[in-house]
């Protein structure tokens, strides 16, 4: 087996991905001053009916230490809107996974993430049967202008009246070349009262804005109506760098999320590149009842998206799945994704890979409806020997941060200080490796590669969860970096080493590669190289 094994190991990633500009690591500092914030929460009974919605809009400031205030507008099942103040706390650790107290439902706790000027996350561990989406943009510190420098890209979920009966998702782009005027807004979606949910085109016209000098606005994309995938009055909010505008309704019985991000120009598939990474959320609702989910994305320009989800589903609590899909992006920033077993859906890269926007239009999942949008991490640095804490991924996939990590699996970690060279071992693999040693929870792992930004080590198989620490040593401590542990989790080594190209899979017979002019049979036996397990 020995060539065998030197088959696997030369599959490992010694990608060295570049690490990004310097920053800073993140805590609760970080998180501070005036946010615009979006937050729809969706209270089910057992069988999955639609009995408690609930949305809040407006202004959430941070203090930095801390804790936040809000002021906004609330509605309530079918109730008119009603003014809402209120304060709660939050935490923001090393890698910007936030936890923050819910505003919308006492006792509850929002799994958030802060990325660059915004936050975003989903109530996924509480054990109620809520299911919820929130999002918080950084609001202008200076004066912005009336018009809106577009185009931008957006994406909506309704509930309208607080019920499921007429839910509804789209996606649109939004264009204006008069100040306080839309172009004619092509909206592609579909909705449960309109042809059983099969996905249709229409198209607003007259559709107005007006926008303050202090970032809040409004628009009208006429009369309210059920017979339209787009209709009525929203609130809206832009960010400080006008990349992301976000709002909704607050006419009664209106719970609805709105977001859209600003068009990239000149795209193509490899335009979405990292690192840094997304942070990513969403909300979906089905014939099953709903889920919330938030996580992280990777994407390495190669047409491949990296999802790593802890999801909240009515019947199956918490858990957390990562899975690879598809993309195909257009110049103008469009484009579509392909989710597993839902074909093909719109999605829509932000300005400079910022962010993006995405929705579950497709007639294969007539009866799901989904939003989800993310933002680019911020970059992390530090000084001496460094872990970045968004940066400990598995060996094989690189699913990003908040993936799990399993006992015996070969992960990669990404810091910078971390071995005074590089250098590789033969198996066994020792603890000590050029006078670095990785510790995970206290215990020596075994090291395969070292070098001043990248390690690549195995997990001890006697590690412990939730969750364990990580701590480099290469003379003195690094940071230590805490991350979640799971049972197993698995990813298959790229024969690409992006960790979403064709698999390391080979035929048993004669250790060819499997591929499209070599494909395996069915009856054959394959021998795939994976870790995680």
């Amino acid at each position: 087996m020995g060539h065998r094994t030197g088959f696997v190991w030369g599959v490992l990633t010694l990608l060295a991905a570049a690490m990004p500009a310097p920053a800073q690591t993140l805590s609760n500092q970080s998180l501070s001053g005036q946010y615009f914030f979006r937050h729809v929460s969706l209270g089910l009974d057992g069988s999955g009916n639609l009995t408690d919605p609930r949305s809040l809009l407006g202004t959430m400031t941070f203090d930095g230490k801390g804790g936040y205030t809000y002021i906004g507008q609330q509605v309530i099942g079918a109730a008119a809107a009603t003014s809402q103040t209120g304060s709660g706390t939050y935490a923001v650790d090393p890698a910007g996974f936030v936890s923050l107290a819910s505003p919308l439902r006492s006792g509850a706790t929002v799994n958030a993430r802060l990325g660059s000027s915004v936050v975003l996350g989903s109530t996924t561990e509480s054990t109620d049967n809520t299911f919820d989406l929130f999002a918080a943009i950084l609001a202008p510190t200076a004066s912005v202008g009336s018009a809106l420098a577009g185009p931008y890209w957006a994406v909506t979920l309704e509930f309208p009246g607080g019920s499921r009966t007429n839910v509804r998702d789209a996606f649109f782009g939004l264009s204006s070349t008069v100040a306080g005027q839309f172009a004619t807004v092509s909206v592609n979606g579909h909705a449960a009262n309109l042809a059983s949910g099969i996905p249709t085109t229409q198209q607003v016209s007259n559709a107005t804005y007006t926008m303050s000098t202090d970032g809040t606005g409004s628009a009208s994309f006429g009369a309210a109506s059920n017979s339209q995938l787009l209709s009525g009055n929203r609130t809206l909010y832009l960010s400080s760098d006008g990349n992301m505008l976000l709002g909704g309704s607050t006419a009664p019985g209106s719970h609805d999320f709105f977001i859209a991000v600003k068009a990239a120009a000149n795209a193509t598939n490899t335009t979405w590149n990292g690192p840094p990474d997304h942070w990513g959320a969403g909300l979906r609702s089905d014939s099953s009842g709903a889920l919330g989910y938030a996580g992280a994305v990777s994407a390495r320009g190669l047409g491949f998206l990296t999802w790593t989800r802890r999801y909240k589903q009515l019947g199956a609590g918490a858990y957390d799945f990562t899975g690879v899909q598809t993309y195909s992006l257009n110049s103008d920033g469009s484009g579509t994704v392909l989710a597993a077993g839902a074909g093909l859906g719109p999605v829509a890269l932000g300005a400079g890979g910022k962010t993006f926007i995405g929705a579950v239009v497709n007639s294969n999942d007539a009866g799901g409806y989904e939003i989800f949008f993310g933002a680019q991490m911020s970059a992390l640095s530090g000084t001496g020997v460094f872990l970045n804490p968004q940066r400990v991924l598995n060996g094989a996939s690189n699913a990003p941060a908040g993936n799990p990590i399993a006992p015996g699996e070969f992960i990669a970690l990404f810091g910078t200080g971390m071995a005074p060279s590089a250098k590789v071992a033969p198996p066994p693999y020792l603890t000590n490796l050029n006078g670095v040693t990785v510790l995970i929870n206290g215990k020596l792992a075994p090291l395969y590669y070292v070098s001043a930004t990248q390690i690549n080590a195995i997990v001890p198989y006697s590690t412990q969860g939730p969750t364990a620490t990580v701590v480099v040593q290469n003379g003195t401590s690094s940071n230590t970096v805490t991350v979640p542990v799971a049972v197993t989790a698995p990813g298959v080594f790229a024969l690409d080493q992006s960790g979403t190209g064709a698999g390391a899979v080979l035929h048993s017979a004669n250790y060819a590669v499997v591929n499209a002019a070599n494909p395996a049979v069915p009856g054959e036996t394959v021998l795939v190289y994976l870790t995680g397990l």
